[in-house]
């Protein structure tokens, strides 16, 4: 007997889903064909743009030598490696910010060409994929050259990483 209930309720229930589902699509402009039981819907859907940044590596700090002051320049020894995945077709921008009072231009190495950017960092375009998801691994190396004020020391990791999609 208890079985027999649980299948009149589910029969029940499909049935009420049919309708509000029938009644739905009727309210929503779907197209029927006259005396038959096919209904065509059009179903569309919108992805929205997403990129996402993460860091794999990256050094925690900077030693400026006196023989970096001399050459006017600190070249960092390992690279900062970053994964980025972005959906976009357009591309993304990778934003560089620093916080760092040593330098007066930072030289990154690792993109498709060098970039120059000026103390306060910077933004580079980097293009997109036909289609779907691309995933990236970046190995960025950088170059900070001196500002006339550089002391000799420890500073601490100066650059900021970040990602827009287009």
């Amino acid at each position: 007997m208890r079985k027999l209930n649980n299948v009149w309720i589910r029969k029940a229930q499909l049935a009420i889903f049919g309708t509000l589902l029938l009644a739905l699509l009727g309210a929503s402009g779907a197209a029927t064909a006259a005396g038959s039981n096919e209904v065509k819907l059009t179903v569309t859907a919108t992805v929205l743009k997403r990129a996402t940044l993460k860091t794999l590596a990256q050094p925690s700090s900077v030693v400026v030598t006196a023989a970096d002051i001399a050459r006017g320049y600190v070249d960092v020894p390992a690279p900062a490696q970053v994964a980025i995945q972005n959906n976009s077709t357009d591309g993304y921008l990778l934003e560089f910010a620093s916080q760092g009072d040593f330098m007066r231009q930072i030289l990154v190495k690792g993109l498709s060409s060098d970039v120059q950017l000026s103390p306060a960092g910077g933004a580079v375009m980097q293009s997109g994929g036909r289609s779907g998801v691309t995933r990236t691994t970046l190995a960025l190396g950088f170059r900070f050259v001196l500002s006339e004020s550089a002391q000799q020391g420890t500073y601490p990791w100066p650059m900021q990483l970040s990602v827009t999609p287009l």
